[in-house]
């Protein structure tokens, strides 16, 4: 995962977007970060969570026949992390929550 981030970081991208639930642990998360030979970039953590009734929904909407697990619903989000509850939003207001997060915030690594 650090060389992927890695290569893309190097590649003059305006953003890159890393979408995973193994960063929720904080040693996956450190150990990713801590292996990435990129220079000068900001992260911003973003936690996105929802009821059970939403998570089920969504499941059941893209058609996954699988049991619906809702493990990832109650960790905790990592330390710093911004919180974005889903509930009741299409796509576009998720995204517009997460672009003036994204235009107003970062850390310097």
């Amino acid at each position: 995962m650090s060389f992927a981030l890695s290569t893309y970081l190097n590649s003059s991208f305006d953003y890159v977007f890393f979408s995973s639930v193994v960063v929720v642990d904080k040693t996956i998360r450190e150990a990713i970060l801590k292996d990435i030979t990129a220079k000068d970039y900001s992260i911003i953590g973003i936690t996105l969570t929802c009821s059970e009734e939403t998570l089920r929904e969504r499941h059941k909407k893209r058609g996954d026949e699988n049991e619906c697990s809702f493990f990832w619903l109650y960790l905790k989000p990592h330390e710093g992390d911004y919180v974005i509850n889903i509930d009741n939003k299409s796509v576009q207001q998720i995204v517009d929550e997460m672009k003036v997060i994204i235009d107003s915030e970062g850390k310097e690594y």
